[in-house]
């Protein structure tokens, strides 16, 4: 397969890339970041993406009208992302998306989220990758906020691998098919309990992943998470995650679409047991073609 000078946007999945099971690169490549690893296989220093991101069903917003005002609105949360990444080196990236919503608009609910590090997408490698990804990244705070809180992002190390060829075997459907998974550990040097109304200090979290890639274009991925100290889940950190999408593509100008839910998802055992469905999202992305 030749190598990919593309730019190709996922947003909010955990990353898998995989081999087949015949050893060659044939799966989408994403990324170990979890929640927004924004560009996956592109060779270019500089690369841009935008996409069109709107959830299933109206939510709850809190909503800043003004420097010192805001309020709370049940709205159908449509949002567009403009994403630029930089690779100065192979497997060294930094990245930015620039989120702004379609309705309600004023210039305190624009945000923005960032990472930066060291992503190889082949298994058998290992990343290292700070990730800013909460809602408190604005170009305009509020009165009593900071533009940004780089305390609060996280620090993901992890191990992509793929499973031996015996196993792809009798699991994969198609022979040009690939099926890989990663471990890591999540780090935060700070985090906000809701329990407690108070901001709390070493937040860490284990996660593993699996993602399947059907026939080159479409892939369907879940991650699990575990809390070692359960009091430090907050109501929107996830059992698991999920998503499905397909890929048109892989150079400039091609699509993706994808569906994904990274709210607050809890276990069928847990007394609060959900999968929050339509709290999932739908993207529509394009690599832009220069």
């Amino acid at each position: 397969m030749n190598k990919r000078k593309y730019v190709f946007l996922l947003f909010f999945i955990f990353p898998i890339c995989a081999f087949g099971a015949d050893g060659a690169e044939d799966s989408v490549p994403v990324f170990t970041t979890p929640w927004s690893r924004l560009f996956s296989g592109s060779e270019a220093r500089l690369s841009t993406a935008i996409t069109y991101n709107a959830p299933l069903s109206n939510q709850d917003k809190y909503i800043p009208v003004s420097y010192t005002e805001s309020e709370t609105k049940n709205i159908y949360n449509q949002r567009v992302f403009v994403s630029f990444q930089y690779s100065p080196l192979s497997s060294f990236f930094a990245n930015l998306t620039v989120r702004t919503p379609l309705q309600n608009i004023n210039r305190y609910r624009a945000d923005f989220v960032y990472s930066f590090g060291y992503d190889d997408w082949r298994p058998g490698t290992f990343s290292l990758v700070y990730s800013n990804y909460g809602d408190n990244n604005k170009f305009f705070p509020q009165e009593g906020d900071r533009r940004t809180k780089i305390e609060q992002g996280m620090i993901t190390a992890a191990y992509k691998f793929s499973l031996p060829n015996s196993w792809n075997k009798n699991i994969l459907i198609y022979p040009s098919d690939s099926l890989t998974c990663q471990i890591g550990y999540l780090y935060g040097p700070r985090y906000y309990s809701t329990q407690e109304s108070r901001i709390r200090k070493g937040k860490s979290v284990l996660l593993g992943s699996c993602g399947y890639t059907l026939k080159h274009n479409y892939f369907f991925r879940v991650s699990t998470f575990f809390y070692p100290d359960r009091s430090q889940q907050q109501p929107w950190d996830a059992d698991y995650t999920y998503s499905i999408g397909y890929v048109s593509g892989y150079q400039p100008g091609d699509l993706s679409i994808s569906y994904s839910n990274y709210s607050g998802t809890r276990y069928f055992w847990r007394g609060d047991r959900n999968a929050n469905f339509r709290d999932g999202t739908i993207s529509i992305t394009w690599a832009l073609p220069f």
